[in-house]
């Protein structure tokens, strides 16, 4: 795989708490120089982003109920329009966990169904932050992404655990082609890269740090 065809398969990120002005100009300039798939950060940046990456190919990706998922599902819904009013092309958002592990699945559906609805067309990663799942658990979550009209199972936020081949073989056993897979967290070299793609995944979220490295190797 060609390191532009492997870029276009990442979605740089900047989410942390810590993020700069300087960070932000870091992740537009390098998101314009490698072709990264999207650049993705948290709503208070979104419009900066969105302007440093018009006219490019690399779209603006935002996050909702990030990075806890414990949100309500009107605030939810809120950040859902916000950042699209602020010119996000993709959304990534974290399923209510809580909800998942009490056996709440209507609840998860139902919120899917509802945030999926305001995005439209744009695409909706939904984020089941697999290391916390036990394997029932990870494959309910799945189930629920698909039959509440998600376009993406993504695996985590990154914030907790790193993500593993077995995890994504595990979605993938689940969902087969119904929708798309994003691996997201503790993917920093080439060769992992590519055993998430080889797997099934169809975008990697790195950050931009890492997805840089990963393309110079």
């Amino acid at each position: 795989m060609t390191r532009s065809e492997l870029a276009s398969h990442i979605d740089a990120t900047q989410v942390q708490s810590n993020v700069t002005e300087k960070d932000l100009d870091y992740l537009i300039r390098q998101s314009v120089e490698y072709g990264f798939a999207a650049a993705f950060v948290l709503p208070c940046y979104m419009s900066g982003v969105k302007k440093g990456l018009d006219g490019t190919s690399v779209h603006t990706g935002g996050v909702v109920g990030f990075p806890s998922g414990g949100e309500l599902t009107d605030t939810k819904l809120y950040e859902a329009r916000q950042n699209i009013a602020l010119g996000a092309e993709e959304i990534d958002m974290v399923i209510n966990i809580g909800w998942l592990l009490s056996g709440k699945y209507d609840w998860v559906r139902d919120e899917i169904k509802t945030v999926k609805d305001i995005t439209g067309e744009i695409p909706l990663k939904c984020i089941i932050e697999i290391s916390l799942l036990p394997e029932d658990f990870a494959k309910r979550a799945c189930e629920l992404v698909v039959e509440g009209g998600g376009d993406y199972v993504k695996t985590a936020t990154g914030w907790i655990a790193p993500t593993t081949l077995d995890q994504v073989n595990l979605i993938k056993s689940v969902v087969g082609d119904s929708v798309y897979i994003k691996a997201a967290g503790g993917i920093r070299c080439r060769q992992t890269a590519l055993e998430f793609l080889e797997a099934g995944a169809y975008r990697l979220g790195i950050s931009v740090e890492n997805a840089v490295k990963i393309l110079k190797e």
